[in-house]
């Protein structure tokens, strides 16, 4: 951490009396001397003191922060590892009362206990020069001491248990148990502080274990493993995965000839999710190479998985939606279509997929009902006239899916949001990222969720909401043109099923009531309208043009 001295000296004066404290309780064990634990005892207060300058000094350094000065979040990080000294200082305290119990002190004068202060004597000796180090080595050192802590108090925790069967000396057994399992707890203690100093190394809060992850993960890829490595949030996704930028000093992109912002993107979650976004990557590589971003390493620890893989440069689809000048977006989406026929013609296989909107939309009828129970409403008849549930709404629709005409199957991207999709301008690429839904399916699965994906952007610029519009109709339309000339007759049948699904599912990711009421009744309005136009044409095939009224493309 680069620190000023203001920040630097509450900290090492707090090291310093900790160490004091420690000490007393460890000349205590070893002589029996209860005056020691006095001494012990009259070094609380200090700790408390040199803890609110540390505060202090914090906010006063947050208030006039300079961009040559500490970080925000290394300050911020800085005020966690005070507040975990001065919560050391307390458990030391509390051990401290303990020993001042006659049979208590005596049954904790064993060799075993002396070890694991020494073990704190360890750790508190490490974290002045893992705070000044340019790398975390010694703040995974700290991480990792409660291996060695739980090792020593191991022993003496099961002597006493097994003694305690005897009978004897029951309530000072107890009490010294408690006392030894408290202090074997401090190792939770240092595993924070080392988690701090490691994220303000970082940049980004980070656990011990995501950066073994992230350490094994670069070790596996051909990319630098610099002290100067950085780490920066991108986003959260909706299955629980982190996604980071990782990047180091600008004089090592440069050595390295790196010219984006990033090396490389680091993703963390669960392992079942990752391993089917490295299989699908995998896939695309094979299926249709330079569309998905080379795995630069892959780590799996326990239920959890961390993947690496190239950045790819350019600007999201949410991104281009967004800018003032329109032409940007117009040149993406013409270098999209191109890239999705030639994707559609290069994967397409034999067998008829059918993508099944309808039972997609029932197993997440509870989520949303979850988030809008209003959307959970009981049939309504107003005379003549009868409102169906969305259940048997769906379910009629459902048996109508079931009989339309599928062409055959292609590779989808499974996920086709706006923000998985990038184009760069200077190479006029098309790329794709979160792979780990793609499969062989009906191409109007992918169409249907980008097209909604545009509508459920939560920016009500009326120029903007025009914009979305007109996207909308566009990749429409395109699909409609590739419909015709693949002689696909039931597009128009299975898009506003498709839109239907997406428009009504996509509500539970979004708060805005008026926004998600108007999608939900978007989504109800297709299904309405696939069953009139069926049941105006009882007698037809599905070779019956029908069209989504391209008025749903509108607010």
């Amino acid at each position: 951490m680069k620190l000023s001295p203001a920040l630097l000296h509450p900290i090492q004066f707090a090291l310093l009396t900790l160490q004091k404290q420690r000490q007393g309780i460890s000349d205590f064990l070893e002589t029996g001397d209860k005056r020691l634990l006095n001494k012990s005892l009259s070094n609380v207060d200090y700790i408390e003191n040199y803890h609110s300058n540390l505060l202090q000094q914090a906010a006063e350094a947050l208030k006039n922060w300079r961009e040559d000065g500490p970080n925000i979040l290394c300050i911020q990080n800085l005020e966690i590892l005070s507040q975990q000294l001065k919560l050391l200082s307390l458990q030391l305290e509390k051990f401290t009362l303990s020993l001042q119990q006659p049979k208590v002190g005596k049954l904790c004068q064993q060799k075993p206990v002396i070890q694991v202060l020494e073990d704190i004597n360890a750790a508190l000796n490490l974290i002045h020069p893992a705070i000044l180090a340019e790398d975390s080595q010694l703040a995974i050192d700290l991480c990792q001491l409660d291996q060695r802590i739980d090792k020593h108090a191991e022993p003496i925790i099961k002597k006493y248990q097994k003694r305690l069967s005897s009978g004897q000396n029951a309530d000072a057994l107890l009490e010294a148990l408690f006392v030894i399992k408290d202090i074997s707890q401090v190792s939770q203690t240092f595993l924070q502080i080392g988690e701090a100093i490691i994220s303000a190394n970082l940049g980004q809060n980070i656990q011990v274990d995501r950066y073994h992850s992230l350490r094994a993960a670069l070790h596996k890829s051909e990319l630098p493993s610099d002290p100067s490595l950085r780490i920066q949030t991108l986003a959260e996704t909706k299955s629980g995965c982190s996604i980071s930028g990782v990047t180091v000093a600008p004089d090592i992109l440069v050595q390295h000839q790196v010219n984006d912002p990033y090396m490389a993107i680091f993703k963390e979650g669960d392992q079942q999710k990752l391993n089917q976004e490295k299989l699908g990557i995998e896939s695309w590589h094979s299926k249709f190479p330079g569309i998905a971003p080379q795995v630069y390493g892959y780590h799996q620890h326990g239920k959890k998985a961390a993947l690496l893989f190239e950045y790819m440069s350019g600007q999201t689809f949410d991104q281009l939606l967004l800018e003032e000048d329109i032409e940007p977006l117009q040149q993406a989406l013409h270098h999209l279509f191109a890239t999705l026929e030639a994707i559609w013609a290069e994967t397409q296989i034999q067998e008829a997929h059918p993508a099944e909107f309808m039972s997609q939309l029932k197993t997440r009828l509870n989520s949303i009902y979850a988030v809008h129970p209003e959307f959970d409403v009981s049939a309504l008849s107003i005379g003549h006239i009868k409102q169906d549930t969305l259940e048997t709404l769906i379910q009629k629709a459902e048996k109508i899916e079931a009989k339309l005409k599928v062409p055959p199957a292609i590779f989808i991207h499974g996920d086709f949001n706006i923000d998985n999709i990038i184009f760069d301008s200077n190479t006029q690429q098309i790329s794709f990222v979160d792979l780990h839904r793609s499969e062989y399916l009906d191409y109007v699965q992918d169409l249907s969720v980008l097209i909604v994906s545009n509508y459920r952007l939560l920016n009500f610029d009326p120029n903007i909401r025009k914009r979305i519009s007109q996207t909308m109709i566009a990749i429409y339309e395109f699909g409609e043109a590739y419909a015709l000339k693949t002689n696909d007759t039931s597009y128009g049948l299975r898009m506003a099923l498709g839109l239907a699904r997406s428009f009504i599912s996509s509500t539970r990711f979004i708060l805005d009531k008026t926004h998600a009421k108007t999608m939900h009744f978007k989504g109800r309005f297709l299904i309405e309208q696939v069953l009139q136009f069926k049941a105006e044409h009882p007698k037809k095939s599905d070779t019956t043009p029908y069209q989504v009224p391209k008025e749903i493309f509108n607010d």
